[in-house]
């Protein structure tokens, strides 16, 4: 994983939870970077899952509960350095589309190395998207975090859910959006 996404987990643990929650979250969680980390460096994947299981150890958090909240979150940091294209875009649905066909093109262009999630649209109508995401770290609850603070930014009335999660048994993770 990107050390961004550590710094910028870092961020978010002092802002929610204290100046000192991440380092008592490090000194528990026994990282093998140590907590040291730059932003384009990629770390373990494992490290990530260790400090957000620390986490909510340590607050009384279910891991579902912390992805998600760092994931709404994180969403404005991530359109603060988006490609200035997807800044016009007023529609979630249209946005979702733009993460595979800009944001993720763009990202891998600076980052070859990424291992980014990829969106696979499976039906949309005007009121109503199927979308699985698919990723090898299984970070759903934070990409539903991230969907919602998408939505709440564009001022739309959409609801949200998982129809299928592989962390409830299913094969595959399915968000399901429906505008009001």
């Amino acid at each position: 994983m990107k050390g961004v996404i550590f710094l910028k987990l870092e961020e978010f643990v002092d802002e929610t939870f204290g100046d000192m929650a991440w380092d008592n979250i490090l000194n528990i969680a026994d990282v093998a970077s140590d907590g040291a980390y730059t932003s384009i460096a990629l770390y373990d994947d494992e490290e990530f899952f260790s400090i957000v299981k620390t986490l909510c150890e340590e607050h009384g958090l279910k891991m579902k509960e912390a992805q998600f909240a760092f994931g709404q979150w994180i969403h404005d940091k991530l359109i603060a350095i988006a490609p200035k294209d997807v800044h016009q875009i007023t529609d979630t649905f249209t946005f979702l589309r733009a993460v595979n066909d800009v944001i993720h093109i763009e990202v891998m262009k600076i980052h070859p190395d990424a291992i980014l999630p990829e969106f696979i649209f499976l039906e949309e109508t005007e009121t109503k998207l199927l979308m699985e995401y698919k990723s090898p770290r299984g970070l759903c609850y934070f990409c539903e975090g991230i969907i919602n603070a998408l939505i709440n930014r564009l001022h739309e009335n959409i609801s949200v859910r998982q129809i299928e999660c592989v962390h409830e048994g299913d094969a595959r993770c399915v968000f399901e959006l429906i505008k009001q």
